[in-house]
């Protein structure tokens, strides 16, 4: 590096660069010598104030073994040898230059293949002070209890021994500005504890000199710059002297100094790994110089408090890394595939705030916002997300000033000047979203910041600022910076939260192909079932055929065996459960059969509740439909006086036990012949259950025993609820006029038929808009509606004439109340295949109907 590139700086402005081939101080000698044969190639133009007479041009070329003492040389190329390995500049302390009595410290160092050697005369008394500065540091900041204490002790320390006025530590900031955060100071010098300066004071070209060379030593800014000669070497460049210790400095950064009433500096660089952490700058008034062997130490002093500093900052990171990662573990052992912070951010807010300190955060998934805390405006989100799409998809993003990137966010900077994005998808539709608000500050600045340099309109040269009193401003639309550690806990939890949710998509897929398994299953099942209930019907048609007398009584018997089956159906499959009630089977078959205003008066039903699992349901369905039927027409229940009793009881260990008595009814006598309804009775409860069953014909009526095994039934807490007795008998439903809406023209028309019968003049509707249109047409006392029609509901159409209080119930081939909304609840529903005492019950339990 030469040195036309700008020097350094020691809170230094932007600088000029300097247009000479090469100069330095003047208070040393510089020598510039080429390998291996170690003759002299450059010389500073000052050497014979150092080499008694000697003019600097009869050096050149000269071997330094007849410039400078042999013992010297020794020393200069082994330790040239520890510069070559380091890369850095290496000491010499108290060599000789000639004869004489005068000691001088030297710095070797590599630059472009030359060795360059500097000797500065050696400050006597002072030696002692480098071991005193090394050794009260190794105690003192060890027992420092925080960083700030440290850097307080140290620029003491630092003082102490130098005996410089002032000692700042000085640590850049995010934004490469930089903020005075420890002082020592002699009493009745200007204090800059707190104050903040930009950073063209200490531009990008120092900050790399600081890197290079960890000390930097200025005795007296009112030198003269002293050549090296020649000023370009065979290859035309002039000597690099970035190494340099002597290297002359920028006039803007030595009028800068002068304006702050500075005459002499010293300037160590304080790392963290490859990072320019800060600096110690040390002011003095008068010209102050240093042995060697203090600069040495002062070196090594900036070495150690390196180490201190980021032990200290590593430690205080690694506790934070700590804690955030316990709320990491907690957070990934709390989520599921199906429950993550994309589903309940609320649940698990608390934990991502122990990661991730915020004002607010939120999530965006498939286009919609939910958040919690301190956020932008709902119309903002969406232009927000569009500018973070602009970003890379595989990494967070991460910034304290959303608006200076994002101007939009300039109108909600008071509640969200930061924020912090991590994508949770391959192509960053999704985002979990940190955000911080606005933090006004106040900044006291060493000077105001927008006149750092002036450039002087005539010459064109640059001035520094000559003010450095404190210039407050207020800075807007920052947050606090997300730190280093934060944004480390971002990426984990990014990685953590795209394993998540590739789970839960491979939860999905699974589900979703376990759906289709199962409802391949479920069609298949159906099928079989339909067919089993053809085969049923079929086998019932046949039976029943061979049995009867004529055509209408094959139709009435076909038509109430199948109306049993599918009254099991929509009792089995109630949502209530009452349904799989014994009690309930036969109470339903006994409504089915008895006088309808004295049910309950001629059969009386004795016995716990029990509840029935479906295939037991189904089968007693069948026998006490057979067995119902029987007494209505031939046993107890066809004449007046007539009794059926049935009672039953859970016997432990063997199952339910039900017993049949008919009595006052006409004298039974044993059949002739087994029809289909004994063969019922009789055999399927044995083949369906393997229970048992026993009818006996007895002269003052018929009994049966019947006998379902334990696993078919099991105790019940509550009894069924009673059905209420029929206010409408299928008689009394005459001259209405109903208003049928249903869309399977066969079933339509079979309950017109079998209404107009009963003497109801019934209208039928197949869609919506036919219904709809002949309520407008006409007046009816009822409207019965098919819940679904071809796809769509009849619900709009009920709520319609909930409205109008024109009386309406439900007619469904679905279990029960499926698919019927709550605030239904007390419209009657009565299910296919229609049933004429159905409807007629049904239609009782309605008001406004006529009767």
């Amino acid at each position: 590096m030469t040195d036309t590139t700008p020097s350094d700086a020691t809170l230094d402005c932007a600088q000029e660069p300097i247009h000479l081939p090469g100069a330095i101080q003047p208070h040393g000698v510089l020598l510039g010598c080429t390998l291996p044969d170690w003759s002299i190639a450059h010389v500073s133009a000052n050497c014979q104030t150092f080499f008694s007479g000697v003019e600097p041009a009869s050096l050149l070329g000269q071997p330094l073994d007849r410039v400078l003492p042999l013992e010297t040389v020794h020393a200069v190329r082994n330790q040239l040898q520890t510069a070559m390995l380091a890369g850095t500049a290496e000491r010499l302390d108290c060599l000789a230059l000639d004869v004489g009595a005068q000691r001088y410290d030297l710095t070797v160092h590599m630059a472009d293949g030359l060795a360059v050697i500097e000797a500065t005369p050696a400050v006597q008394g002072s030696g002692a002070n480098g071991v005193s500065l090394l050794r009260g540091l190794a105690g003192r900041l060890r027992r420092a209890p925080t960083v700030a204490r440290l850097l307080t002790l140290a620029a003491q320390q630092m003082r102490a021994v130098t005996g410089y006025d002032r000692v700042m530590i000085y640590r850049f900031l995010h934004d490469d500005s930089g903020e005075v955060v420890a002082e020592a100071v002699r009493p009745g010098t200007e204090s800059y504890l707190g104050l903040r300066y930009p950073a063209t004071d200490i531009p990008a070209q120092a900050r790399t000199l600081y890197r290079r060379q960890p000390l930097r030593l200025i005795p007296d800014v009112d030198y003269q710059p002293v050549p090296v000669l020649p000023g370009r070497g065979p290859d035309g460049l002039p000597l690099d002297l970035g190494l340099a210790a002597l290297r002359s400095v920028s006039p803007v950064h030595i009028q800068y100094l002068r304006n702050m009433g500075v005459r002499a500096t010293l300037t160590v660089s304080l790392m963290k790994g490859d990072r320019l952490w800060g600096l110690i700058a040390c002011h003095h008034g008068e010209p102050h110089y240093l042995s060697g062997a203090l600069c040495s130490a002062a070196e090594l002093f900036g070495q150690m408090l390196s180490l201190q500093i980021d032990a200290r900052e590593q430690q205080h990171e690694q506790q934070r890394l700590s804690l955030a990662q316990d709320a990491h573990d907690q957070l990934l052992a709390a989520m599921s595939p199906r429950d993550t912070v994309f589903e309940d951010l609320d649940r698990y807010a608390d934990m991502l705030n122990s990661m991730i300190a915020c004002d607010g955060m939120a999530v965006w998934s498939n286009g919609a916002l939910s958040g919690r805390g301190m956020l932008p405006p709902e119309d903002a989100i969406a232009e927000l997300i569009a500018f973070l799409e602009r970003m890379p998809a595989d990494r967070i993003y991460a910034t304290s000033s959303l608006s200076e990137h994002f101007a939009a966010a300039g109108r909600f900077a008071e509640c969200a000047s930061g924020v912090l994005a991590i994508p949770i998808s391959r192509v960053a539709q999704d985002y979990l979203l940190f955000f911080r608000r606005e933090l006004i500050q106040t900044v006291s600045w060493g000077g105001n910041p927008d006149k750092a340099t002036q450039r002087d309109p005539a010459t064109g040269k640059l001035h520094p600022r000559s003010s450095f009193e404190a210039w407050r401003e207020t800075v807007r639309g920052h947050a606090q910076p997300w730190t280093t550690s934060e944004r480390r806990v971002a990426e984990t939890l990014r990685v953590a939260l795209l394993e998540v949710v590739l789970r839960r998509s491979e939860l999905i897929a699974t589900e979703r192909q376990r759906a289709q398994d199962s409802q391949s299953l479920l069609i298949a099942e159906l099928n079989h079932r339909v067919k089993n209930v053809l085969s049923l019907v079929l086998a019932t048609t046949r039976q029943s055929a061979q049995q009867a007398t004529s055509v209408e009584a094959f139709t009435e018997e076909v038509e109430r065996r199948i109306q049993a089956l599918a009254s099991a159906h929509d009792q089995i499959n109630a949502p209530s459960g009452t349904s799989t009630h014994l009690r309930a089977l036969l109470e339903s078959e006994a409504r089915a059969w008895c006088r309808q205003d004295e049910p309950d008066e001629r059969v009386q039903l004795t016995g716990d509740a029990v509840l029935l699992d479906v295939r037991a349901y189904q089968t007693l369905a069948l026998v006490f439909h057979e067995m119902m039927t029987n007494a209505a027409k031939y046993g107890a229940l066809s004449v007046p006086g007539g009794q059926l009793a049935v009672s039953w009881r859970l016997v432990e260990g063997r199952g339910l036990e039900i017993e049949w008595n008919e009595s006052g009814g006409p004298i039974v006598q044993a059949p002739t012949r087994r029809g289909f309804g004994s063969i019922v009775t009789e055999r399927t409860i044995p083949f369906e259950l393997q229970g048992e069953a026993r009818v006996e014909f007895r002269p003052e009526g018929l009994f049966a025993f019947f006998m379902v095994p334990a696993e078919h039934v099991s105790p019940s807490a509550d009894q069924p609820r009673r059905a209420d007795a029929a206010k409408r008998t299928t008689s009394s439903i005459a001259g209405l006029r109903l208003l049928l809406v249903e869309d399977s023209m066969m079933i339509a028309l079979d309950a017109q038929t079998m209404l107009e019968d009963a003497g109801v003049q019934v209208e039928i509707a197949g869609s919506l808009d036919d219904a709809r249109r002949a309520l407008r047409l006409d007046r009816f006392d009822l409207v019965v509606l098919d819940v679904n029609l071809a796809g769509e509901t009849s619900l709009g159409i009920a709520a319609e004439l909930e409205a109008e209080q024109r009386p309406f119930l439900f007619a469904t081939g679905y279990g029960a109340r499926t698919a019927i909304p709550e605030r239904f609840d007390q419209v009657p529903v009565v299910t296919k295949p229609y049933n004429l005492s159905a409807l007629a019950y049904a239609m009782g339990q309605l008001p406004g109907v006529p009767r």
